[in-house]
């Protein structure tokens, strides 16, 4: 009997029945047969296959995995993403620069130093704070700064609470009073524009890296500007600009402080 039902509802929609409108109703045309001629005139629609990964999409999704294995204290699983990375975009600094800063993660001054070289010469302009890690592991190495400083340096810079943290960067520059970061980390604690100033004028006698010094000019001006001294403060971000030796980023920097108006205000007392 099931079997006759089916049957007999199969016959009645091959009598004529849509299932697109009410029973003897004549589909759309977008529902119909096309006709000989329309299947010849009508284009032939094919999805073109996904684009195979070029080798610098392999490299960035080894270098992805790499973070997120060092993300997590797998180091030497990061390492080897990063290396594969490496070779699949040599010329690409970031895998470079994570498996120089995943060798200082480890304490290994050693193998990190080469590889923030070797950054450097992919990226001589600047790239990220490469400049001052390759001038402080420098600095280690010969002796003028105790080895293990700069690692040190990156735990401190990690504490979230703003007390410890000033006195952790105090307590490195009695450590290692050669070692400029910890100096320069120092100028945001000072009390005013005076301080800060003595305290910048201190970070730039220890002979800072390239992009560390330009930072510390252009801010230079800044507390010039504040403390009321517009022309010296406009010579000073002149001559970056027009000095051939300024990095990118400071010749950028230096235009965007000229470019600012200083806003009316008090003009605080002038260091003594």
């Amino acid at each position: 009997m099931r079997r006759l039902l089916v049957l007999s509802m199969t016959l009645t929609c091959l009598g004529g029945c849509s299932c697109k409108g009410t029973p003897g109703q004549r589909s759309s045309s977008n529902d119909a047969t096309p006709t000989p001629q329309q299947a010849r005139e009508s284009p032939l629609v094919v999805e073109a296959p996904p684009p195979e990964p070029t080798a610098f999409d392999k490299a960035t999704q080894l270098h992805t995995q790499g973070r997120r294995s060092g993300e997590v204290g797998n180091f030497q699983e990061a390492l080897k993403h990063f290396q594969a990375a490496r070779e699949l975009a040599p010329e690409w600094p970031l895998p470079v620069y994570d498996s120089g800063y995943t060798y200082l993660l480890m304490g290994d001054t050693a193998q990190a130093l080469p590889l923030y070289e070797q950054v450097d010469k992919l990226a001589p302009q600047g790239f990220s704070d490469t400049k001052r890690v390759l001038t402080c592991l420098r600095l280690e190495k010969a002796g003028r700064v105790p080895e293990g400083t700069f690692r040190k340096f990156i735990d401190v810079m990690q504490l979230r609470d703003v007390e410890e943290l000033e006195r952790q960067l105090e307590a490195l520059t009695k450590a290692a009073p050669r070692f400029y970061p910890a100096w320069h980390e120092l100028i945001g604690f000072a009390k005013d524009q005076n301080e800060r100033l003595r305290r910048l004028e201190k970070t730039l006698t220890l002979a800072p890296d390239a992009m560390t010094q330009g930072e510390l000019l252009v801010h230079k001006a800044i507390l010039l500007r504040q403390l009321g001294k517009e022309e010296e403060a406009h010579k000073l971000l002149q001559s970056l600009v027009d000095d051939p030796q300024s990095l990118p980023s400071t010749v950028n920097d230096a235009r965007e402080a000229l470019s600012i108006k200083l806003a009316p205000g008090p003009v605080a007392a002038p260091v003594p």
